[in-house]
C-alpha cells in the first residue's frame, strides 16, 4: 500500500512538472500560432499612398533623461537634416543648468524647441503629457515619439503618415542599428526580424498592435480619449491596450523603417527587461478583465503574458532541482512526451530565425552564436525577470525607471550584483551532481543542458563576453 501511495506521489509531481515546463515553454508556440494562422481573417486595410496628409500638425517629440549631450546633439543633427515642417520639441528630465543651457544653445541652432521639467514625475509618459498640455496640441494633431538614439528618414514618416486614415496610432518598423557592436546585439537584431514578422502577422490576423516607445505616430485626439499617456513604467505597450479596450485601432506600417540601438551587454540588456517585465505584469493586472471581454481579448491577453512565462521556466527549474536533489526520478514517458511536444516547437523557432537571418543577408553558420548569445543572456537574467514580472502582476514594490544605456554609455560595464545568477548557477550545478549520485538518467539528460547553459553564461559575464 505504501509503494502504491509512493508511485502515485511521485507520478503527481511528474505531471505537475511535465505541465508547468510545456506550459513556460508557450510563447514561443504562440509566435508561431500567429504567424500560421495570418492567412485567415485578415484585414484589408489600405494606406493611402497618393499624397499622404494629416489635418493637423505633427510634433516630433524626443525625451531625454540624463541623456550624454554628444547623444543629444547627435540626435538634432540627425532631425535638422530631415528638412521638414515638423514641430521638433525636446523634453528633458535630469539636467543640470549649465548642461540644460548648452542643450538649449543647440535647440536654437537647429530652430527645435526644448524645454525641461524641473520636478519630473509620471516617468516617460509624465514628460509626453506635460509637452502636450504645455504646447496645447489640438485632437487633430499627431505625437511622433522618438528615442534619443533613434534614426528616422523622411521616408519612414512619410509611411507612417499614410496610415493614420486606417488608425489612431500607427506603429514602425525596429531595425537594430548597432548589430555588429556584440554578438549580444547581433542576436536581438536576428530577433526583431522574427518580432516585426510576428507583429505584422498579428497585425493582419486581429487588426492590433501593441505600441512601441519610439517612432510610433499616435494622433492627440485619441491619447485625450484615453486619458492621455499612462504615467508608469511601460507607457507605450499600456497606450495600446488602452486603445484596444476604448475600441480605438492600432496599425503596423511594415515599411516604415526606424533604426534604435539595442544593449551591448548583459547589464543593460538586464536593465530594459527588468523594466519591460515588470511594466507588462502591472498592465496585464490592470487590463485583464477588460481586454477578456473584447473580440481578439484572448490573443491580446496571450501576448501581454508571454512574460509570465520566465515565471513558469523558474518554477520548472527549480521543481526539477529539488527532484534532483530528493531523488525523485522522472519517469521515461515524461521525457518522450516533452520530446515530442517542445522540441519540434523550438526546432522551428530556431529554423524561423535562422531563415529570417539568411534573408536580410546574415550568415546563418555564423549568427547561431548570436542566437545563442541572448539565449544566454534571458537564462541568465531569468530569476530577475520572473520575479520582476511577479511584482508587476502583484503590484509589489517597483522598479526604478532607468533609461537603456545608449551612446558611449552602452560600453559602460557597471558593476552588477551578480548573486541570482551564482545562486542558479550553484543549484543547477549541485542539481546535476546529485542526480548522477542518484543514477537518475532520466533526471541526468533534462538537466544537462540547463548546467551547459549556465555555467558557460556565468562564465562569459565574467569574462565580458556577454
Amino acid at each position: 500500500m505504501s509503494n502504491v501511495m509512493m508511485i502515485n506521489y511521485k507520478m503527481i509531481i511528474a505531471i505537475i512538472y511535465l505541465v508547468v515546463t510545456i506550459t513556460s515553454f508557450y510563447p514561443i508556440m504562440y509566435q508561431l500560432m500567429i504567424i500560421i494562422r495570418k492567412n485567415r481573417n485578415i484585414h484589408e486595410d489600405k494606406a493611402n499612398s497618393n499624397n499622404p496628409r494629416i489635418e493637423g500638425r505633427v510634433f516630433l517629440v524626443i525625451p531625454a533623461k540624463s541623456e550624454p549631450l554628444d547623444l543629444v546633439e547627435a540626435s538634432m543633427k540627425r532631425l535638422a537634416s530631415l528638412q521638414s515642417g515638423f514641430n521638433v520639441i525636446y523634453i528633458l528630465d535630469n539636467y543640470d543648468n549649465s548642461t540644460l543651457n548648452l542643450i538649449r544653445t543647440l535647440g536654437n541652432k537647429y530652430g527645435f524647441r526644448v524645454i525641461h521639467r524641473e520636478k519630473p514625475s509620471g516617468y516617460k509618459g509624465g514628460a509626453l503629457n506635460h509637452v502636450i498640455k504645455r504646447i496645447e496640441m489640438g485632437d487633430d494633431d499627431y505625437m511622433l515619439v522618438l528615442d534619443i538614439d533613434s534614426v528616422i528618414s523622411r521616408e519612414a514618416i512619410n509611411e507612417l503618415i499614410k496610415h493614420v486614415n486606417l488608425a489612431n496610432a500607427v506603429v514602425p518598423h525596429w531595425i537594430a542599428s548597432n548589430k555588429d557592436d556584440s554578438l549580444l546585439a547581433r542576436g536581438q537584431w536576428i530577433g526583431y526580424l522574427l518580432f516585426f514578422k510576428i507583429l505584422k502577422a498579428l497585425n493582419d490576423s486581429i487588426g492590433w498592435v501593441p505600441i512601441l516607445g519610439s517612432g510610433s505616430l499616435v494622433n492627440i485626439g485619441a491619447l485625450r480619449r484615453v486619458g492621455y499617456w499612462p504615467e508608469d513604467v511601460l507607457e507605450d505597450v499600456e497606450l495600446g491596450v488602452r486603445f484596444f479596450v476604448n475600441d480605438l485601432r492600432v496599425t503596423y506600417a511594415d515599411n516604415a523603417l526606424i533604426n534604435v540601438e539595442v544593449p551591448v551587454n548583459y547589464g543593460g540588456f538586464l536593465r530594459q527587461q527588468l523594466r519591460w517585465s515588470f511594466g507588462v505584469g502591472r498592465v496585464t493586472r490592470k487590463y485583464f478583465w477588460q481586454v477578456l471581454r473584447k473580440r481578439h481579448g484572448v490573443t491580446v491577453m496571450l501576448y501581454l503574458g508571454q512574460y509570465f512565462a520566465y515565471v513558469l521556466q523558474l518554477i520548472s527549474i527549480l521543481m526539477l532541482a529539488v527532484m534532483d536533489m530528493a531523488g525523485i526520478s522522472i519517469p521515461p514517458w515524461a521525457l518522450i512526451v516533452l520530446l515530442v511536444t517542445v522540441v519540434p516547437s523550438l526546432l522551428m523557432y530556431l529554423y524561423s530565425l535562422l531563415r529570417l537571418d539568411k534573408d536580410f543577408g546574415g550568415n546563418p553558420r555564423r549568427d547561431i552564436f548570436a542566437i545563442n548569445s541572448a539565449n544566454l543572456a534571458f537564462m541568465m537574467a531569468l530569476p530577475r525577470i520572473a520575479i520582476a514580472n511577479l511584482m508587476g502582476l502583484l503590484n509589489i514594490g517597483r522598479i526604478e525607471w532607468i533609461p537603456t544605456p545608449k551612446g558611449s554609455r552602452k560600453w559602460v560595464r557597471e558593476s552588477l550584483n551578480l548573486i541570482p545568477e551564482y545562486l542558479m548557477t550553484m543549484l543547477i550545478i549541485a542539481a546535476f551532481i546529485l542526480s548522477i549520485m542518484h543514477l537518475d538518467l532520466v533526471n541526468i539528460l533534462i538537466t544537462l543542458p540547463y548546467l551547459a547553459g549556465y555555467v558557460r553564461g556565468l562564465w562569459r559575464i565574467l569574462n565580458g563576453t556577454l
